[in-house]
């Protein structure tokens, strides 16, 4: 089982994905609005009400629950043969590169989420897993977006090639196209490097185009998250 916490990822993880969600764990004094209460109750969902002090002890993490905790479904991962299944002949797939931050990961699904992503790949190590955080961070939409765990970067690449995806890596290299300047292709991977390292050079090289996002850079370079929402908004305005 997998635990979330605030109120607005419950909110809408109850909407739309009731059932993932197992039980509710309430604080004493706080509650839903009876447009949730009536989803619980036909949904037959299990929630008590506890102490703050118990309701503590759930999550092992110290978080900022407002309250509000849920017991839902382990998450479960997508395949990648599953993308390569899809006939939809316009596909965007996020790749990450060791990102650390759990609350990145969770804002880059979000953005993920609302953008219309056809996946996310992440690698098995060096990179942030599914947790309390990352749901909260999401806003409840992690979800909506299939996300694919494999073993290797650079082969995943190779197999996304042989299906016709353009390979488009993030650098801020001199020599790195302006994200004005290039159009998406129809089936698009767009990489995301690690907070203060970037992509990796064998990861770059793989790649059909290297983009960056110009700026005044009165600071080293954006927020991994923000640079996230900045590409995906390009590559679904093509």
């Amino acid at each position: 089982m997998d635990y979330i916490y605030g109120k607005k990822p419950i909110e809408n993880i109850i909407l739309n994905f009731s059932l993932k969600v197992k039980k509710i764990y309430l604080q004493k004094g706080i509650a839903f609005s009876p447009d949730i209460y009536k989803i619980i109750k036909e949904k037959n969902i299990l929630w008590v009400s506890l102490e703050k002090k118990d309701l503590n002890k759930i999550i092992k993490e110290k978080v900022v629950h407002q309250g509000f905790i849920a017991e839902v479904t382990k998450f479960e991962f997508t395949h990648i043969k599953d993308i390569f299944l899809s006939t939809n002949k316009n596909q965007v797939l996020l790749m990450l590169d060791r990102i650390q931050d759990p609350y990145n990961f969770g804002s880059i699904i979000r953005s993920a989420s609302l953008f219309g992503v056809d996946g996310i790949i992440i690698q098995e190590h060096n990179q942030v897993d599914i947790t309390p955080i990352v749901f909260k961070a999401s806003a409840g939409t992690i979800y909506n977006v299939p996300i694919i765990k494999v073993s290797n970067l650079s082969n995943a690449i190779n197999a996304l090639k042989q299906n016709g995806f353009w390979i488009y890596a993030t650098s801020l290299a001199d020599d790195a196209k302006n994200l004005t300047e290039i159009s998406f292709e129809k089936k698009s991977l767009i990489i995301i490097g690690n907070e203060g390292d970037g992509i990796m050079k064998k990861i770059i090289n793989k790649s059909d185009l290297v983009v960056k996002i110009k700026t005044k850079q009165n600071i080293d370079s954006l927020n991994v998250s923000v640079a996230t929402g900045i590409l995906l908004f390009k590559a679904f305005t093509n």
